[in-house]
């Protein structure tokens, strides 16, 4: 089983992995906190009732283990706090855009959201017998469950519902090699140390066709445990 990847974007990292036919699933340790910052005077949407474990306490389905050991996953949700949507005002990262086309002689509007580039990295742990994945909190995967709650009358929902499982990725904003930018995203998000030219590139497809159209490079990688340089976890 493997899941859909998203680069760049910073959050609460775990690492996770996923099934792929024989392999033997387990999860891999990342944390990183996405910082919500709220202006003076705004209201804010408190999250609080929602740091609980799930209703049968199994954060770690379809197989997944936690390579830092129990409890990991509640640890990590102690460190968010309240979650609030505001509209935005710039981004570094992200600027919403309007294609104006032709179609039948019309004049067409399309919006859409233009975005960095990213690469991905499939990884897979030969010891282990299986793929790395990251598992991480994306503030807008929470946001939307958040408003589709809110119009429903719901409570809002709980923050683990804002965690993702990923591949191991990152958006493309250095002056680098492809390669070299994907090596860096191993070291950084999964903690092992994988030489650019060790890397097999495999596809590039588009991604988020209908608002986005970034395109989105893979990789394959091969890693053991004498590779391993950090914990990863990606920046604090």
């Amino acid at each position: 089983m493997l899941l859909s990847t998203l680069g760049g974007a910073s959050g609460l990292r775990v690492i996770a992995v996923a099934c792929v036919g024989g392999l033997k699933p387990v999860l891999l340790q990342h944390q990183r906190l996405q910082r919500v910052s709220r202006q003076p005077g705004m209201a804010t949407q408190a999250a609080t009732s929602t740091i609980k474990a799930p209703a049968d306490g199994n954060f770690y389905k379809y197989g997944l283990k936690p390579v830092l050991g129990e409890g990991i996953m509640e640890a990590t949700l102690k460190r968010l706090g309240a979650v609030e949507i505001k509209d935005m005002d710039k981004s570094n990262f992200v600027k919403p855009k309007s294609v104006m086309y032709d179609l039948d002689g019309k004049r067409r509007r399309w919006d859409m959201i233009s975005s960095h580039s990213s690469v991905g990295v499939i990884i897979y742990h030969t010891e282990l017998d299986a793929l790395i994945v990251v598992r991480q909190f994306r503030p807008p995967a929470y946001a939307s469950a958040m408003m589709l709650a809110e119009e429903a009358g719901e409570p809002a929902p709980p923050l683990s519902v804002g965690f993702t499982y990923e591949l191991c990725a990152g958006i493309i904003d250095k002056k680098k090699s492809l390669a070299q930018i994907a090596a860096e995203e191993v070291k950084e998000e999964c903690g092992f140390k994988v030489a650019p030219e060790k890397l097999q590139w495999v596809t590039q497809y588009v991604s988020a066709v209908g608002t986005g159209g970034s395109r989105h490079d893979m990789y394959y990688a091969e890693v053991d445990e004498s590779m391993r340089v950090g914990k990863g976890g990606g920046l604090e």
